[in-house]
């Protein structure tokens, strides 16, 4: 008799034991019937789950037949079993040597050398399967895992297809590989392996699931809203699968179809806390801001910890006017996995809002240009408390700011801090955004001077006169409209042909702000409407943030949308006219048209959501009433 059998109680792993020796070793033994009775007892009790009825009789025969490879296996097993990888690996061992034979003891010792950690270990256990039973798909389903988790993707991906072209029906095998596709960054094949064992099990809802996230990443939302669709064909209770669904019909600025999958979501899973801040962003871009501030609340209620929301919920409060709740809400930034800057670590104390009196502070900026910018505000404020003040910030800003603030002390941004950076003997550090909760907690707390940046004078001088020479006397008018801000600039961005109602104005010569490479798109447009953008190619705001600002220094007026120079503008104290969304940034508020931040900045919003037209007719009638007004 050969016993042969599986055993998968073990979290979905599965034992083979089959052992012609003990067969060889029990025809010998007058005992064999009693044996080989026993034995399959103690099978049947294991395979059921009774694991302490199982491992007495494995010893019980151990103890009259101590060679006995099978049960020094299947003890092994139970080791396994009972989390014993130490016990386990030796059992399973002893039983590899009495038998080397019998590949089922080596695919065993492979799964325990792996959970041990032992990963070497186990490729090499895996192999000697293979060199026994050439033909074991399931070895070469295993040996890709650890492959896998060893980082030798290439090798997995080959043992995979091996594995495949034994078994090619094999789901679990085409999902591995499928996943480890992804890891090394072949999305395609990897929707493709998916799509593989769709038409095996088309209703598959966890393949159609994974497929949605894959075909998301990969930007083909069609597709993913698709699949989606088709995984609540089959279950219409994926609560999980209407908030991704949802996630993707507001990517498409389909808000309304969001709340409804959001809301389904929430029917399936009252509790379900991601889903009330998703509803909330997608009420909160409706320009639904009362719902929003109730759907943030709910998700706080069912998690207190849920630091997306309490983030969300902040940034809503302060673009309602709301600062000093908004500021300790939007503290939460640093727990959110998607913020887009890293928490810097210094080894200074935080910074509470004590007194700086002979006390000294690091400040290190955070998230993109413009933030760096727009906090600068606060950097005055904070000298009228200390006198020692050092600011880590972006390298392109340091000569701009340290002329703009020639008692602090600038230091570049680099990925290691600079070591002076580490001094312990500074006092205090804090993120340049965590200074508004202690200098910001109200309107009246904001500077009314316009500017708080200066730019190079010489250079500025340099730049009106060589435009001035160019112009005939015509406004200098600087045009930026878009943003290279990822996440945002579907709302933000405009296009040069919804400019054409103010760069047909005959009296304004128009100068290039925008930065990044637009040389095909401005002649495009010039080529075809005959008007004049003139980019100036000394400036590279990309390289040199300093050249950029006295250019903007140059100039009467600066046009733009929300972005670096925008913010720019506004921290020099130029005229500058922000057009804005719909629902725009936290950062520009509501219902009016100058903002705090900058005093000297004049705020066009659409009236009606994704509608850039009359904004732009209202920016084109301000613009000729000023030069008739200059005039």
């Amino acid at each position: 008799m050969c016993f042969q059998f599986k055993v998968f109680s073990v979290k979905g792993k599965i034992f083979f034991v089959n052992s012609k020796q003990n067969e060889e070793q029990l025809e010998k033994d007058p005992n064999q019937a009693n044996i080989k009775r026993d034995l399959q007892k103690a099978i049947d009790l294991h395979q059921t789950g009774k694991l302490q009825q199982a491992e007495l009789i494995y010893q019980q025969i151990l103890q009259t037949h101590p060679q006995h490879s099978t049960a020094l296996h299947l003890l092994g097993v139970i080791a396994y079993q009972s989390e014993n990888l130490a016990m386990a690996v030796g059992l399973i061992e002893q039983a590899t040597k009495i038998d080397p034979n019998q590949s089922s003891g080596f695919f065993s010792l492979g799964l325990a050398l792996k959970k041990q950690g032992r990963l070497k270990d186990a490729i090499n256990a895996y192999y000697k399967v293979l060199e026994i039973e050439p033909q074991n798909a399931n070895a070469y389903n295993n040996l890709g895992n650890i492959l896998g988790l060893s980082g030798k993707l290439e090798e997995a991906v080959d043992t995979y297809q091996q594995a495949l072209e034994i078994d090619p029906s094999d789901i679990r095998t085409y999902n591995n590989l499928s996943i480890a596709l992804q890891k090394q960054g072949k999305l395609t094949e990897a929707i493709d392996t998916y799509y593989k064992i769709l038409e095996m099990d088309s209703t598959n809802v966890a393949i159609h699931r994974s497929l949605g996230m894959l075909l998301t990443e990969q930007g083909k939302l069609e597709e993913a809203i698709n699949t989606y669709y088709q995984v609540l064909k089959i279950d219409s209770t994926d609560a999980k699968t209407y908030n991704n669904l949802g996630i993707l019909l507001k990517e498409q600025g389909k808000f309304k179809e969001a709340v409804d999958a959001y809301c389904k979501a929430l029917e399936i899973v009252p509790s379900y806390a991601d889903a009330y801040n998703n509803l909330g962003n997608a009420f909160q871009l409706q320009g639904n801001f009362e719902d929003a501030e109730v759907a943030y609340k709910k998700a706080l209620e069912i998690n207190s910890k849920f630091s997306e929301a309490h983030k969300n919920l902040g940034m809503l409060l302060l673009l309602n006017g709301e600062f000093e709740l908004g500021w300790k809400k939007y503290e939460w930034r640093w727990k959110c996995h998607d913020f887009p800057s890293e928490n810097r670590n210094f080894p200074q104390l935080s910074w509470d809002g004590t007194d700086l009196s002979k006390k000294s502070i690091l400040i290190w900026t955070e998230q993109g240009i413009g933030d760096e910018i727009m906090f600068a505000n606060m950097l005055e404020t904070l000298s009228w408390m200390t006198d020692e003040i050092t600011v880590e910030c972006e390298e392109r800003l340091v000569p701009l700011f340290q002329r703009s603030f020639p008692k602090m002390q600038f230091v570049s941004r680099e990925q290691k801090p600079n070591p002076i950076l580490l001094d312990r003997q500074i006092d205090y550090q804090i993120p340049i955004g965590s200074l508004a909760q202690w200098l910001r907690k109200n309107e009246n707390q904001f500077p009314k001077k316009g500017s708080y940046l200066s730019a190079s004078s010489e250079k500025a001088s340099q730049l009106r006169d060589k435009y001035e020479n160019l112009t005939d006397g015509r406004f200098l008018v600087g045009i930026s409209w878009k943003s290279i801000n990822h996440g945002t600039e579907k709302e933000k961005n405009t296009i040069l042909e919804n400019w054409t109602p103010i760069l047909s104005q005959k009296d304004c010569f128009f100068i290039n702000l925008q930065y990044g490479n637009t040389e095909q798109e401005i002649s495009k447009y010039c080529s075809s409407t005959g008007t004049l953008i003139y980019t100036d190619q000394e400036i590279n705001p990309l390289k040199n943030l300093d050249d950029f600002a006295a250019q903007i220094s140059a100039l009467d007026l600066v046009i733009s949308i929300s972005n670096t120079t925008a913010h720019m503008s506004g921290a020099l104290g130029k005229k500058v006219w922000t057009l804005l969304p719909y629902v725009p940034d936290w950062r520009w508020m509501l219902k009016r048209e100058d903002t705090p931040w900058y005093p000297n900045m004049k705020l066009f919003r659409q009236s009606q959501m994704h509608d850039w037209r009359d904004v732009f007719q209202r920016v084109s009638l301000s613009l000729k009433l000023d030069i008739k007004r200059q005039n």
